[in-house]
């Protein structure tokens, strides 16, 4: 499985893939935020892609090493359609959080984090993780 969380902010998404990760030791965790330059992506949306497609292609060399579930945690849009382009079909998408930025974007569950504590959302990821 490969589950991606978008939206919200770096800090909230980070408690989150900090806290479902120790409840769930043998996923791996792409954060793309480590490649993710805010400066530089809305300047050239190409390399933003590029490296996007880099990280992706690392995920399904790991996952060709051995099959193990993946939490993809995504900072921008452009990322985003990337990572759904590279992975049509093992993906899927968490919306955290109700920003514009997100908006005319394809999500399989959206989860308002204003109005949802960060247990409350783990507990709806480990759900998501055992489907």
């Amino acid at each position: 499985m490969l589950l991606l969380l978008a939206g919200a902010s770096d800090t909230a998404r980070g408690l989150l893939a900090e806290s479902f990760l120790g409840d769930h030791p043998n996923w791996k965790h792409l954060a793309l935020e480590d490649i993710y330059d805010p400066e530089q992506a809305t300047a050239d949306d190409f390399q933003t892609a590029f490296n996007t497609i880099v990280a992706c292609e690392c995920v399904r060399d790991a996952r060709k090493a051995g099959e193990c579930p993946v939490l993809i945690t995504c900072p921008s849009a452009t990322m985003l359609e990337t990572v759904q382009e590279e992975f049509p079909s093992d993906l899927v998408c968490v919306r955290l959080g109700v920003e514009q930025e997100w908006e005319g974007h394809s999500f399989d569950h959206e989860v308002n984090a204003k109005k949802c504590s960060l247990k409350e959302i783990g507990g709806f990821l480990r759900k998501l993780a055992k489907a």
